[in-house]
């Protein structure tokens, strides 16, 4: 069962500044938490991250991890090289009741880590094999992703980011959940709509959900 864990505004940790680490923090920077990463030395790329504030890091050479007591994640996530480093980090993320995450050791996670088709930071798309065979689902992404980009239409994005606008507007005016959720389908059928989101105007858009919502308390 693939979950879409939030983590909106949450600390996750990643030990391990290599390749590895710099997979996991670049999957992370799409989920709008907090990344704080231990490491000896990173990358460029995670570098880049850390100059942009996007990420904290701090280096450290990790041989203990009772440190992280002093931290409140939701997720530990070890990405080192050490076997035996990261399974230490796994079991210290259990005893302070978080998720734990280790690369190429399923049996020492909570969940595995899929290989993810991210569109525009709006949808994902998660292909994995539990574990099984990361590199296998990684060759799958790139050969779905090319196929995701095409089906996945401009005007889908765009409706998905005025999605939240015109459900909070709903409410205002719609008592029932069932009727609200009427109008919301309603929404996806209306040309107008459609083409205002075809064509990037969200401005647009928006007042033709207002017009269609007037209208909709005249039926």
């Amino acid at each position: 069962m693939i979950v879409d864990l939030d983590l909106k505004g949450r600390l996750v940790i990643v030990i391990g500044g290599g390749y590895e680490g710099m997979l996991k923090i670049r999957s992370l920077l799409t989920q709008d938490c907090k990344i704080l990463l231990f490491s000896e030395e990173t990358s460029p790329e995670i570098q880049k991250y850390v100059d942009e504030k996007k990420i904290a890091f701090k280096k450290l050479k990790v041989t203990d991890v009772d440190f992280l007591e002093i931290y409140k994640p939701i997720m530990i996530m070890g990405t080192t090289d050490d076997k035996e480093l990261n399974r230490k980090i796994y079991q210290k993320a259990k005893s302070m009741n978080c998720y734990g995450y280790v690369i190429d050791d399923p049996v020492s996670s909570d969940f595995s880590h899929p290989s993810l088709i991210n569109i525009e930071d709006i949808i994902q798309i998660a292909i994995s094999t539990r574990g099984k065979s990361p590199i296998m689902a990684k060759r799958i992404r790139i050969d779905a992703e090319k196929v995701f980009k095409k089906v996945i239409k401009k005007e889908y994005l765009n409706y998905i980011k005025i999605h939240e606008y015109a459900r909070n507007l709903a409410k205002t005016k719609i008592q029932t959940p069932a009727e609200r959720k009427d109008f919301m389908y309603s929404l996806m059928d209306d040309k107008d709509l459609n083409q205002n989101l075809k064509a990037d105007e969200l401005i647009d858009a928006k007042d033709r959900i207002k017009l269609l919502l007037d209208l909709w308390g005249t039926k």
